[in-house]
């Protein structure tokens, strides 16, 4: 499964990853370093535009996002992503808390519903 892992304990460094849990948690890239083998996801005020621990950063550019403080700004760019690299779920555990009857009982979101809950927020 290809999910998107909202990560609340580390905004500063990014929103979260994105995982494929068929491949390797971590692999060697092309100049011999291990990183990562997820798709950090960040935007204006979250995170940096590259990070080398990762194999790829999904950076997202948006003064209001970051004069707002929150990821609502670019949403649709964010889902419009996700989708388009293969995405089918969320896997966001404090969400799951809120809407119990939208997920699985491991916190897993479809992409679609998930969507349409952080919607809701703005």
């Amino acid at each position: 499964m290809k999910y998107f892992s909202i990560d609340y304990r580390s905004p500063p460094s990014g929103l979260g990853q994105i995982i494929n849990s068929t491949s390797p948690d971590r692999i060697i890239n092309g100049v011999g370093k291990e990183v990562w083998n997820y798709v950090l996801v960040t935007y204006s005020g979250c995170g940096s535009e590259q990070d080398d621990s990762y194999i790829l950063t999904a950076h997202f550019r948006s003064q209001k996002a970051e004069q707002e403080g929150w990821a609502g700004p670019i949403l649709n760019d964010l889902l419009d992503y996700l989708h388009r690299v293969g995405v089918t779920h969320v896997y966001d555990i404090e969400l799951s808390y809120e809407h119990q009857e939208w997920c699985d009982e491991n916190g897993y979101f479809p992409l679609d519903r998930w969507g349409q809950i952080m919607m809701s927020f703005q």
